[in-house]
């Protein structure tokens, strides 16, 4: 089964740049920065899951791999929150000096 993050559900953070004031935009912006790092995180929890050889004691079926993927969704975005890795604070950085 092959799940894709749809990049739409964090996109709507940042349609609200235009008609707000420059604190609001760099407060939306450090949040859709962290949202893209937890994205980030999610895919390299998605790559290093398929690197495992296959097989075990359980099989795994379609719920098995659909809720795997929600847990790592939400880790994903509790490290980013909590315990950044620096991607989104990099981004941050890079992204307001313009």
């Amino acid at each position: 089964m092959n799940l894709h993050i749809d990049p739409r559900m964090y996109t709507d953070q940042t349609n609200n740049l235009t008609n707000t004031s420059s604190s609001q935009q760099g407060h939306q912006l450090e949040k859709t920065c962290e949202e893209f790092e937890a994205v980030m995180v999610q895919m390299m929890f998605k790559a290093m899951r398929g690197a495992q050889p296959e097989g075990g004691l359980v099989e795994k079926d379609n719920a098995s791999e659909i809720y795997q993927d929600l847990f790592d969704g939400e880790v994903a975005r509790e490290m980013a929150h909590n315990q950044s890795m620096g991607i989104g604070s990099k981004l941050y950085e890079q992204l307001s000096k313009e």
